[in-house]
């Protein structure tokens, strides 16, 4: 599963950088094309006006002669009607006449014409230089804008692969040990069946039976509870009237040799109180309460159990729970790192899911050293 999410994370990482680029790389093509042609607006503009002038002075016998020293932006060439250059300071021999506005190499040219020629002069030819040197500052900014930005976003994908793959990794680092403390907690049941079932094999005694029977409730519990993580969301709820008391005293008879394990007595004082839920829900409910009771509970200690009208309380002598734990305590796979007693971390996720799902209000009171009491009003 977490090879999984990181792949998908990754992949998603990806799609987010490359789409990022190609819409960048989109918006610093399309500004380029919008600036270019602006500067070919300008251009055109500055040129066709330098021309009108020049034919102007030229029809009104103006001499042009100091336009030709000052080539710093425009540069000018007449031509006759052979195409011939009479004075000229362009940059190029080759002119296409047959265009009015257009870029060739390095500068944009202008072409105006008489129409009919003026002191043998028929075409008047303006050139731009210095168009491609904005241009190149132009591409300059572009790319050290897209470099920046590029920058900027790989940073944002590595801090969003940071953040995103954090809760990911605690997770990881969360199932893994609750995949050991499962082969932990298995392990002493698993192997008192065995061992119980070789001395059954030399000779039967009750006893080795009621340690097997404890084994197989302690392992079917566990069984029970990962199962309901893995399969509750299929399950079907189906609501019948019943005793809760009843159910309760099962469950604590069920419990009866676990509790004797660690010389534990559970009291139980239950009025009978009928509620309408899904009888297999509340079942794992107790049980998990009344399993968490027994696990956490010093030996030679007592266990009270008491249902009145709609108020169940179970109470243990136990290890308790400091205050600043107590929410944890609830969430999958959370456990006090200090508490001996071991466990999966999910019965009270159980619990709380259950609660939940059948508006039942979960009290906790605990003091470290004393126990705890669970309160479920339904």
């Amino acid at each position: 599963m977490y090879h999984n999410e990181r792949r998908a994370l990754i992949s998603f990482l990806l799609i987010y950088v490359s789409s990022s680029i190609l819409m960048l790389g989109s918006i610093g093509f399309l500004y380029y094309k919008e600036e270019i042609a602006t500067i070919d607006r300008y251009c055109g503009v500055s040129m066709q006006n330098m021309a009108m002038q020049i034919k102007m002075d030229i029809l009104n016998k103006e001499d042009i002669n100091s336009l030709f020293d000052d080539a710093e932006r425009l540069r000018i060439g007449l031509y006759d009607k052979n195409k011939k250059a009479i004075v000229s300071n362009l940059t190029t021999k080759k002119i296409d006449f047959d265009q009015t506005n257009y870029t060739q190499q390095s500068s944009a040219f202008f072409v105006s014409s008489f129409i009919k020629p003026t002191d043998g002069i028929k075409y008047v030819i303006i050139e731009d230089s210095k168009v491609s040197g904005e241009m190149l500052k132009l591409q300059s900014f572009i790319w050290v804008m897209f470099f920046i930005a590029s920058l900027f976003i790989a940073f944002i994908g590595y801090f969003l692969s940071r953040l995103l793959l954090k809760p990911v990794k605690e997770n990881f680092a969360i199932l893994n040990r609750f995949m050991k403390d499962s082969a932990h907690e298995l392990n002493t049941p698993v192997t008192a069946l065995m061992m119980t079932a070789n001395y059954l094999k030399k000779s039967y005694d009750p006893e080795m039976v009621e340690h097997m029977l404890m084994s197989s409730k302690i392992i079917s519990e566990t069984y029970n509870s990962i199962s309901y993580l893995a399969f509750h969301d299929l399950d079907t709820q189906e609501k019948e009237p019943f005793d809760l008391a009843e159910q309760i005293q099962d469950s604590i008879e069920y419990f009866k040799e676990i509790a004797a394990s660690k010389n534990i007595l559970i009291h139980s004082e239950l009025h009978g109180f009928i509620v309408n839920m899904d009888k297999n829900s509340i079942k794992k409910l107790i049980n998990n309460l009344i399993t968490n009771a027994i696990k956490y509970s010093h030996k030679d200690k007592v266990i009270e159990i008491a249902l009145h009208d709609n108020i169940l309380t179970i109470k243990d002598e136990g290890v308790g729970i400091d205050q600043k734990d107590q929410k944890k305590i609830f969430q999958r796979y959370k456990r006090i790192e200090k508490q001996e007693a071991g466990g999966f971390g999910i019965g009270l996720d159980i619990v709380m899911g259950i609660c939940r799902n059948n508006n039942i209000e979960i009290q906790l009171e605990s003091e470290v050293g004393k126990g705890s009491t669970f309160t479920l009003v339904f």
